[in-house]
């Protein structure tokens, strides 16, 4: 089994030398390490120099940060993101989050920073992925369109919360990936049964708590076996997960 945990924040854990040791043991040889700042690029850079064989760098400004940031400081964490970009597997976390942005013109701050960093994208040739909480509809149409206008994979991250919506991804080609909710959740799992067995993958967001407990990559392995023994039809295996991996990180 090789498994690939495509969103998780690996800079967030204390020991992540003994994170990556247990996630090989358990199958997980590579891991998409989104980026929601200036320092969090750095780190997932200095990561990926560090453990070259298992950390796949994503760069990007999380929707939340951007009501955090002076003027000054998003220039500069744009710069960097601009400046880097050749280094990245994806351009990632970005995308829109309404929990925290209540008003207008709060949105629009965020989609124009979500329409700046999928341009970087675009420039650079590479997949996005893609952050939703309490803006799913909007941030899907904003998914569909990079995908339509550019050709490239985009990724909603956690996205599985509607069966509507989740029909509407399968027919436009767009990535979902499923976590840890699965492990906990009937409802979580019956979700993911309705994504397209070619479009379904794996995460963790790391280090997300469950149950008290930090998610972990390793978790990607358990994440996965709940998906392969229930899958209606045997439709997802664990060489379908690895393959759609590949495809969303275009080296199919």
């Amino acid at each position: 089994m090789s498994l690939t945990d495509c969103h998780c924040h690996l800079y967030a854990l204390a020991r992540v030398e003994t994170a990556i040791l247990r996630a090989r043991d358990a199958g997980v040889t590579k891991a998409v390490v989104v980026s929601e700042d200036q320092p969090s690029m750095e780190q997932t850079l200095r990561l990926r120099d560090a453990f070259p064989e298992f950390v796949l760098p994503g760069l990007g400004i999380h929707p939340v940060n951007v009501f955090s940031m002076s003027p000054q400081e998003w220039e500069r964490a744009f710069f960097f993101l601009k400046s880097h970009a050749q280094e990245a597997s994806c351009i990632g976390e970005i995308g829109l989050d309404f929990k925290y942005a209540t008003t207008e013109k709060e949105r629009e701050k965020q989609r124009k920073a979500l329409r700046v960093q999928m341009e970087v994208a675009a420039d650079n040739h590479l997949p996005i992925n893609l952050h939703s909480r309490r803006a799913l509809r909007q941030t899907m149409e904003e998914a569909i369109a990079f995908h339509r206008n550019t050709g490239l994979p985009a990724l909603l991250h956690w996205f599985a919360h509607s069966e509507k919506l989740l029909s509407r991804t399968n027919r436009e080609g767009i990535f979902v990936s499923v976590g840890p909710s699965i492990l906990f959740s009937e409802e979580a799992l019956n979700l993911a049964y309705t994504i397209d067995p070619r479009l379904i993958l794996v995460e963790t967001d790391t280090p997300v708590p469950f149950k008290g407990k930090s998610a972990s990559p390793a978790w990607v392995a358990e994440v996965a076996e709940r998906l392969i023994v229930n899958y209606p039809q045997n439709q997802v295996t664990s060489k379908k997960l690895y393959d759609n991996a590949q495809r969303f990180l275009q080296k199919a």
